[in-house]
């Protein structure tokens, strides 16, 4: 062999080298790289939603860094590739598909809001890529169960039966007059479920039951017809603008009534935008105050947030960071279950394995099985301190039966 044919293939073999470390593992399936796996997320980064995609966003970010910083899964790097939809359905088929098609992720983390995931769903299932939903979770998300499909977290009808539930049974209201304001769509519906269920297992009545527009600004027809109804429970069916306009007009017209809320209503810029009304607004969520320093995973999520971000992106966290975080996780729980030979079908089988996984607080303990793809409904009660500007811890975690 000649010297120039030995170099010549000495070249060839450099450069096999160099395509096949840059190239997928041999017959793995898309996003799993020698050195890295790819992940996608479809989340809202612009307008008022981007309140919730921001803050999940930075927790995703937060544990990439960690996970990369203790060398990643079983050798490969996590490489995070986030998608803006604006939170509009449309744009979030438009970008689950760019990045199932276009950036061949391995699996998705983070499926924005919940009209947004029934509207990717199609997308998801002909793909059958492992997805986790953590930021809105309903019914159709996983009944009937989609088979890669997991979602963390409870239904807005699932988390207000058990808070209701819990004071019912704790203050002793079962011959309270309960009374609900609730918005005319899918997400007022899925409130009304949880008054509705809640009263019924107490044998208590509702003396009112008010629906408003979606959008809707002015509350004073509302929340007068729940006073004259002599209304001393309300459920207030807002999310955060609402709730606080809500909260204002009570307020305004001396009312002295327990109000109780949804967990989208569990966001600083109510207690901003509500002041001095927002004092002593109860909310039932499953995670508790981003600010729980009891709390030791979310001690662990600040501290890495600290390490690896910015004091801006810090105070932008809220409780759909500790969602994302718990999401995370899981996500690499499984991941490093599957070893390095690693496939999407592994992936769905260990999620589908988890038994009592534990997030250090954060969430009650996440169990999945063959026909369950919902874990972490077990609610918490949470009280408005408006002198202190946040949050606070009511209850430990309740049951959700």
């Amino acid at each position: 062999m000649t010297p120039s044919l030995r170099r010549s293939i000495a070249a060839f073999g450099a450069g096999l080298l160099g395509l096949l470390a840059a190239s997928p593992s041999l017959a793995a399936d898309p996003g799993v790289f020698d050195d890295r796996i790819v992940l996608g997320g479809v989340l809202p980064q612009t307008g008022p939603p981007s309140l919730i995609g921001k803050a999940a966003v930075i927790a995703l970010r937060v544990w990439e860094k960690d996970v990369n910083a203790r060398g990643g899964i079983h050798g490969r790097k996590i490489e995070l590739r986030v998608e803006e939809d604006g939170y509009v359905p449309q744009r979030s088929v438009q970008a689950a598909k760019k990045l199932i098609e276009v950036d061949r992720v391995f699996a998705l983390i983070g499926t924005s809001g919940s009209s947004h995931l029934i509207a990717m769903m199609p997308t998801i299932e002909e793909a059958q890529i492992p997805a986790i939903n953590f930021a809105a979770v309903a019914g159709a998300h996983f009944n009937p169960p989609r088979k890669t499909v997991f979602n963390v977290g409870a239904t807005y009808c699932q988390e207000l039966i058990g808070v209701m539930k819990h004071l019912i049974a704790t203050r002793k209201l079962q011959a309270a007059k309960f009374a609900i304001v609730y918005q005319d769509d899918d997400f007022g519906a899925d409130v009304k479920c949880g008054y509705d269920a809640a009263l019924k297992a107490a044998g208590a009545k509702s003396v009112i039951e008010v629906p408003y527009k979606r959008a809707a600004k002015d509350f004073s027809a509302e929340i007068l017809a729940v006073q004259k109804a002599g209304a001393d429970f309300v459920l207030v069916g807002g999310i955060i603008v609402e709730t606080a306009t809500m909260l204002k007009e009570m307020q305004k017209n001396g009312m002295k009534a327990t109000a109780l809320a949804a967990h989208p209503s569990h966001l600083g810029p109510v207690l901003q935008l509500a002041g001095s009304a927002a004092e002593g607004l109860l909310v039932a969520d499953y995670v508790p105050p981003i600010t729980d320093t009891e709390t030791q995973g979310i001690g662990r999520l600040n501290a890495l947030a600290y390490k690896y971000l910015s004091a801006d992106d810090v105070k932008a966290m809220n409780r759909y960071s500790l969602t994302g975080y718990v999401a995370a996780m899981l996500l690499e729980s499984a991941l490093q279950a599957c070893g390095r030979n690693l496939t999407r079908a592994c992936l769905v089988q260990k999620l589908e394995q988890t038994k009592n996984f534990q997030s250090d607080g954060i969430m009650a303990p996440l169990t999945f099985g063959p026909n369950v793809r919902q874990s972490g409904t077990r609610p918490i009660l949470l009280k408005a301190n408006v002198a202190a500007g946040k949050f606070e811890r009511a209850s430990d975690f309740l049951s959700d039966k």
